[in-house]
């Protein structure tokens, strides 16, 4: 799987919060009707609007774990204040590991998570970083064979 590195400044992005349980893996299948949720609401239209000075190419799925839980965010690069009902959250600067996932949603995601923690950690010369970790969706068909979408882990050299 194709692995870029790249360093990152901090950036803001602005949007929706929940707070799952990632016992059983159980956040997997509510963050998928968030989503869903998002996109029927109009949610996801109105986050897409606030993008400001976008370098990021997509609207994101940021991963906070707090404990036992984790703060996921649908979300866009912004500097703008957020409306009442969002939350804007600073990333901090990082080095970056980009994987990039083609294929239809959410299989072809989820099958780069499992190579990331699965693989890619045991065998790569990094470990996580603290940042959260980001997903970014590009526009187009997310059911698509060919669909384009990543996932960012901060990452840290091994000593």
């Amino acid at each position: 799987m194709e692995v870029e590195i790249v360093e990152r400044n901090a950036f803001t992005a602005v949007g929706k919060k929940r707070t799952f349980s990632v016992e059983n893996d159980t956040q997997k299948e509510k963050i998928s009707q968030f989503w869903q949720e998002a996109n029927t609401n109009g949610d996801a239209e109105r986050i897409n609007e606030l993008a400001e000075f976008a370098t990021i190419d997509g609207i994101l799925g940021v991963c906070k774990m707090n404990g036992d839980k984790m703060d996921y965010y649908i979300a866009i690069e912004s500097e703008l204040t957020p409306p009442a009902d969002m939350e804007k959250l600073t990333i901090p600067a990082s080095k970056w590991a980009i994987f990039k996932s083609v294929g239809p949603l959410p299989n072809a995601i989820q099958k780069v998570w499992e190579y990331i923690y699965g693989e890619w950690f045991q065998t790569s010369n990094y470990t996580h970083g603290n940042a959260p970790e980001l997903e970014v969706y590009t526009e187009g068909d997310t059911t698509a064979a060919d669909y384009y979408s990543e996932v960012w882990i901060p990452v840290v050299e091994k000593e």
